[in-house]
């Protein structure tokens, strides 16, 4: 584990301990992140981390006017991907209009990867990867149809 996090705007905090080891009887990934409030510890420290990345930076800027609500959604989607209540409602058009490159997968993974070692158990956090992972192909395989139609 790291001891501490470097932000992109060169400021470094002290790194949160990792989740705790899942509960006796926990089964699904849901369950094992430690529910919402696992689901949303993960998700607020990376979006802390991922949204001043250079190559991201300005299009989050221009794309989310509120991060408290934008950051709900965010934990409605990972916690519905993950096994837990099905609570995200929306899709993943809203991606074809940012004209997202490899590059700012590539960017978005890094961290996601930094941020799920940093703060969750090992399987938990080779899970988390793996479907981020998996997620991000899925939704540049669209953008690539969507473009190739267009």
């Amino acid at each position: 584990m790291a001891s501490t996090i470097k932000h992109p705007k060169g400021h470094q905090f002290p790194a949160p301990p990792p989740n705790p080891p899942p509960p006796a009887g926990a089964t699904t990934l849901f369950e094992r992140l430690g529910g919402r409030p696992g689901v949303s510890r993960l998700i607020k420290w990376f979006y802390a981390r991922v949204r001043f990345e250079p190559d991201l930076e300005a299009i989050f800027n221009a794309h989310i006017p509120k991060w408290s609500e934008h950051l709900e959604t965010l934990v409605d989607f990972w916690c519905t991907q993950v096994g837990g209540p099905a609570t995200y409602r929306s899709g993943m058009g809203r991606h074809f209009k940012l004209q997202l490159g490899a590059e700012h997968f590539a960017t978005w993974l890094r961290v996601w990867e930094e941020n799920c070692r940093d703060l969750l158990q090992e399987r938990e956090a080779a899970e988390m990867i793996a479907l981020a992972h998996s997620i991000a192909d899925d939704l540049q395989r669209m953008i690539s149809r969507r473009a190739q139609a267009a």
